[in-house]
């Protein structure tokens, strides 16, 4: 990368940081659940005006997407905006929506999970269109604050490539990755088990068939099978968890008729959708012969739109030596000045819209650890959160220069 550039960008970010820390701290106070996004897409879209963004608009499902430069080469950047909900308000340090700062830390729902990458996306789009005014830059950016991916992760990208058209070329995650270029992913698979019973009343229960009796072997089954799913490198070991229990019957006097299982599977690198669902068919047909099924998740977002997504989200993993993870090695050595550290994630992200079904090459880079999201002690080192606007500067132009040089 030329270093003339690099040194302007690296200006341009760093008289930025008080901005950089406040952008986030106004994104944590907007309260953001899945569904209800509305109000910080609406701060996020003046935000892109107000910077110099070329292009900001809110896409048919509710995505915030903006854009700088024109260039041939497409990048995409992602950071989802809504999060889960808080239940354990008393489990908090520092409340939730405050975004209170403590010894150079941010405290609060989404710093973490991922509003911080937002927050740098943002100050990184602010340099580029400071020092390139005219927009006259080899790619065209676009920075995507997408809606409803805590519960349909992937969604909202596919939205924005089937229905609006908008097809990248390379596609930069924003979950936490603590400073590390990720390349991949377990996939995911929910599936619901079902048996059925006949009723009685408890006093005559020998009358009856109990529903729960019936799922009872499958249980013990399935527990075995997650001890034996195969492991492959880089993402490890497959996993089966039973993560939702429930009966149905007259009454708490009765014999149940039908019992139901929530199933939480990860697929590892090889494993398909097809043959997991012929796994648990396999188990269910031996134990009592229970119904195997795939939901399908629906909802509306935030402008009204419809949600339908079957509950499959397939595994992606990027070789060492492809030429986004190598842009993204490169640019990462630039932004934290130490030699950049690779890996995967362990939970599910929109990646499986962008690689895992449409093939595109995906990374992810953002500060945060991952094993923060979704808990009451999510916090981010304001030093990382300005090293990760960094890179998101300096990475369209590592990157176009790889893919140049092709």
């Amino acid at each position: 990368m030329e270093p003339k550039l690099k040194a302007r960008l690296r200006r341009q970010v760093t008289s930025r940081r008080e901005e950089l820390a406040g952008l986030l701290q106004s994104l944590v106070r907007i309260p953001s659940f899945t569904g209800e996004e509305g109000p910080i897409v609406s701060f996020v879209l003046e935000k892109m005006k107000s910077l110099g963004f070329a292009e900001a608009r809110a896409d048919g499902l509710g995505n915030a997407v903006g854009r700088i430069g024109t260039g041939p080469l497409t990048i995409l950047y992602d950071a989802h905006l809504d999060t889960v909900r808080v239940t354990d308000p008393e489990q908090w340090e520092h409340p939730p929506f405050e975004g209170r700062i403590v010894d150079g830390a941010l405290h609060g729902r989404g710093a973490v999970d991922e509003k911080a990458a937002m927050a740098g996306f943002l100050v990184a789009g602010a340099a580029l269109a400071k020092a390139f005014p005219r927009g006259d830059l080899p790619f065209s950016l676009y920075i995507v604050g997408s809606v409803m991916e805590e519960d349909a992760d992937g969604f909202p990208l596919l939205y924005l490539m089937e229905k609006e058209g908008l097809k990248p070329d390379y596609v930069l995650l924003g979950e936490p990755t603590d400073l590390k270029v990720y390349r991949g992913q377990r996939g995911r698979l929910e599936l619901e088990i079902s048996t059925e019973g006949q009723a009685a009343h408890g006093a005559h229960n020998r009358q009856g068939v109990n529903a729960i009796y019936k799922m009872a072997p499958l249980l013990r089954a399935i527990e075995k099978l997650d001890r034996a799913l195969p492991k492959a490198a880089p993402l490890g070991r497959g996993s089966v968890t039973v993560s939702d229990i429930g009966s149905r019957g007259p009454s708490l006097c009765s014999v149940p008729d039908r019992c139901r299982i929530h199933i939480d599977r990860r697929l590892t690198a090889g494993e398909t959708k097809e043959g997991a669902l012929a796994q648990l068919r396999e188990l269910a047909d031996k134990h009592g012969g229970a119904k195997v099924e795939l939901p399908v998740y629906t909802a509306k977002s935030w402008k009204g739109t419809e949600v339908r997504q079957e509950a499959y989200f397939p595994t992606w993993v990027m070789e060492e030596d492809a030429l986004l993870v190598q842009a993204g090695m490169e640019a990462a050595h630039l932004a934290t000045g130490r030699k950049p550290r690779g890996g995967v994630w362990s939970f599910s992200t929109n990646g499986v819209a962008t690689a895992g079904h449409h093939g595109i090459p995906t990374i992810g880079f953002a500060p945060g650890k991952e094993e923060l999201a979704h808990t009451s002690r999510e916090v981010i080192q304001l030093a990382d959160l300005a090293k990760a606007a960094l890179f998101y500067a300096l990475f369209p132009f590592v990157l176009a220069e790889r893919a140049g040089s092709r």
